[in-house]
């Protein structure tokens, strides 16, 4: 009814007002309807339909011209059912408009429950961070600047000149400035550099000449052969040792390296063994002048007191005692030569040179390797910041042992060319008198030597590959000291540092055990498994390499060709069996020698093993050659096997845990079935069983050693005490083994001059 009287009412304003009604759209009319009628949106549909069928019918009549009545009255209808509120209408009803629908809530954020708390904390926190960060750049500035002057804050101008210089301050002043002049002068440094290539050149020629003269020529004999061989490796030997020690700096260096390879004839390595420590100082203005360069300060601005005479002399670097002018401490200022440096390149590239130019002339003279070498460690020893690191990392893998003889010096501050260390008051280990004194045992001090670089080698796998007698010193214990005696270790110079891969490492470890073992087929055949494995090389090398390792004339099966050791004795079986010492009896190293030299191709074939041997084993052979070079000179009392009974203790230490890792891996990656456990299991009680039998049973052997060395430094000291012509102080020295170095000395002396005569003659000739 509603919907009838709307409808009605829509015609009759129609048919009143026609004009204004038809002045309305089709969308003002169905507007105006939607607004008009609270329809359900299911009947606003049916409306709308309704509508739009009306306007059709309307638009139609209209074109004809054939309107009726009741044609108008549906129109009037339509249009005013779609007027819109506010237009210009007759109606003075108007409806409020739609309501908007309201925005969607976004729940991506969560809400805040204390919104006003948490603005205010957020606001705390940036205000913290502002002055946090502000006082951390003031911190990095004053850090750096500190950095910068930490060497030179101290200084006082007017502080007391420096006390043990010979030289007035003027003076030296001139002469800093007169080396800082040459230092910078390229005329000289060209003039030079072609000095020092021309002198090892020289030697080098000349040494080359001689072999080829030498080797080409017949001989009536074997003998008379051997003999001028010999002869020929002194003069050689000689010649290099002069140019080496004329240009000094890296040719020293490379000398060291020839001087501690066993492999190589004992003329050459006796000869050049005086590099190791005898080397020409660099006069101090020079120094100066470079630590000038380097720190910024003179001697006087950082010390009140420096020692003018070098406490050590090394190839690229010699040390000084001084007194820091700050804290009064005792320092060790090493610096490095001046030259060194200057000349390090064109040094590195004549080596490299005349190596290449040795092999083309002798191809079985091959030094390649020791070139190379040098070419890649040469440069880290030349940077100080570098040696620095090692020793830290050196004295960290000390640092979890209860008790250790190691002691490191601490560094006070360091740059490339120059570094202060904490001074330490010890000796050479080859200083018997000294450990005389102090009532230090000498063959305590050789196990602990032996024992401290086993454990770098095998147990850390960083190990110092330079350990020369200058390189280590010797003091009694300190005050809170770890070690068990009462002395300590002073390892010195960590330039020289190398890693082992521990595969490397383990299967070394494995060859030195199985020659503990008593010789037998399956021994020798194990023995030339792992030296396959470490040094890549055939059975026809491996008597060589078994010397070199051990440093002794061969064991058992080591040459089926050559079965007959020392003056045609049996063979040791294993290095238990060993008699002589842990060092070359004389026997021993005529025997060595005349192997060499004799027997055809040999020498060749040590150059094709020092040539083919990994680098790190050349390093590895290096440190047991400079180890047992430190034990000969202690002429200890404890027997042949005692230093090899600490590296087998620690190899078997070595092979357990290897063993271990293993066999966790296999446990890991197999299945687990009955019998593969039962093979496990198997196999962790043969690596127990093999670690206790090694391990603990050469600490029985060990304890023995001990007793025999006590017992013959117990004879030592009686037959010289009573008797004719017996004393205390020849009882005492006698059990230091002052006698003994004595002897060493003065056949050692006898040898260079032997040495010299020979050279001075052929140059006559």
């Amino acid at each position: 009814m509603l919907r009838s009287g709307i409808t009605g009412a829509f015609a009759a304003a129609a048919a009143a007002r026609p004009a204004t009604v038809q002045a309305f759209s089709k969308g003002q009319r169905l507007r105006l309807l939607e607004a008009s009628l609270p329809l359900s949106p299911s009947r606003f549909s049916c409306q709308a339909r309704s509508f739009s069928l009306s306007t059709r019918a309307s638009n139609t009549s209209q074109s004809s011209g054939k309107t009726t009545s009741k044609d108008a009255a549906s129109t009037a209808r339509d249009k005013s059912s779609s007027h819109k509120p506010g237009s210009s209408t007759q109606f003075k009803k108007q409806y409020p408009p739609v309501r908007p629908l309201p925005k969607p809530i976004n729940f991506d954020k969560p809400a805040i429950p204390n919104p006003h708390e948490t603005a205010a904390a957020h606001a705390r926190f940036r205000r913290g961070s502002r002055q946090v960060g502000i006082a951390a750049l003031i911190a990095i500035v004053l850090g750096a600047v500190a950095y910068q002057f930490q060497d030179s804050i101290h200084l006082d101008g007017s502080a007391a000149p420096i006390r043990g210089l010979q030289l007035p301050h003027d003076e030296m002043e001139r002469q800093v400035r007169e080396a800082q002049k040459a230092q910078a002068n390229g005329t000289n440094f060209a003039l030079l550099a072609l000095t020092r290539s021309t002198t090892i050149a020289k030697a080098v020629a000349l040494c080359v000449w001689d072999y080829r003269s030498t080797l080409g020529k017949k001989y009536a004999s074997s003998a008379e052969e051997a003999e001028e061989l010999r002869q020929c490796h002194l003069r050689s030997a000689h010649r290099i040792l002069v140019a080496l020690q004329t240009n000094g700096g890296l040719y020293v260096k490379l000398g060291q390296h020839i001087s501690a390879v066993i492999l190589l004839p004992v003329e050459w390595t006796s000869t050049l063994r005086p590099l190791q420590d005898q080397n020409t100082p660099t006069p101090l203005p020079e120094l100066e002048a470079m630590f000038r360069t380097e720190t910024g300060m003179s001697f006087d601005e950082a010390f009140s007191e420096i020692d003018p005479k070098p406490i050590g002399v090394a190839s690229l670097a010699q040390v000084h005692r001084a007194v820091d002018r700050e804290t009064g401490q005792a320092l060790a200022i090493k610096m490095m030569h001046p030259d060194v440096e200057r000349f390090s390149e064109v040094d590195m590239k004549t080596v490299t040179v005349l190596v290449k130019w040795v092999k083309r002339l002798l191809p079985e003279f091959s030094f390649e390797w020791l070139a190379d070498e040098m070419n890649e460690n040469m440069p880290l020893e030349m940077d100080f910041r570098h040696e620095a690191q090692n020793a830290k990392r050196a004295e960290d893998d000390f640092a979890g042992y209860r008790t250790t003889s190691v002691y490191i010096p601490k560094v006070k501050y360091v740059f490339k060319r120059v570094m202060a260390m904490e001074f330490i008051d010890g000796r050479r280990p080859d200083d018997l008198r000294y450990l005389a004194q102090h009532n230090i045992d000498r063959n305590r001090v050789s196990q602990e030597l032996s024992r401290v670089f086993s454990q770098m080698l095998y147990l850390h796998g960083f190990f110092h590959a330079d350990p020369h007698g200058g390189n280590v010193l010797i003091r009694p214990a300190q005050p809170g000291s770890r070690s068990r005696y009462n002395f300590e270790v002073v390892l010195l110079d960590h330039g020289l540092y190398f890693d082992i891969d521990p595969d490397l490492r383990a299967n070394y470890a494995r060859f030195w055990l199985s020659l503990l073992k008593r010789a037998s087929p399956e021994v020798t055949a194990e023995r030339r498994k792992y030296a396959k494995l470490i040094a890549d090389i055939d059975d026809d090398l491996y008597p060589i390499l078994e010397s070199a390792i051990t440093g002794r004339a061969g064991l058992e099966g080591s040459d089926p060709n050559n079965p007959n050791g020392v003056k045609n004795r049996n063979r040791a079986g294993s290095l238990l069996e060993m008699d002589g010492g842990t060092k070359l009896t004389d026997d021993e190293q005529e025997h060595i020698r005349k192997t060499v030299m004799q027997k055809e191709g040999l020498f060749v074939s040590i150059m094709e093993l020092l040539r083919r041997l990994p680098r790190r084993m050349l390093m590895v052979l290096k440190l047991n050659d400079l180890t047992r070079s430190l034990d000969a000179s202690l002429h200890t009392t404890h027997g042949p096997t005692r230093p090899f009974l600490i590296a087998a203790r620690l190899c078997a230490l070595t092979v357990y845990r290897d063993d271990l890792k293993q066999l966790k891996e296999r446990r890991k990656s197999g299945q687990a079935s009955l019998l593969t456990s039962f093979s496990l299991w198997k196999d962790y009680f043969r690596a127990w069983w093999s670690y206790v039998y090694f391990y603990r049973g050469l600490a029985m052997i060990e304890i023995a050693s001990d007793v025999r060395a006590r017992w013959k430094k117990i004879v030592q000291f009686s037959s010289n005490r009573v008797g004719k012509g017996g004393s205390a102080e020849k009882a005492n020295s006698a059990a230091a083994g002052l006698h003994d170095q004595a002897e060493r000395d003065q056949k050692e002396g006898e040898d260079r001059k032997r040495a010299q005569l020979a050279l001075e003659k052929d140059l006559r000739h």
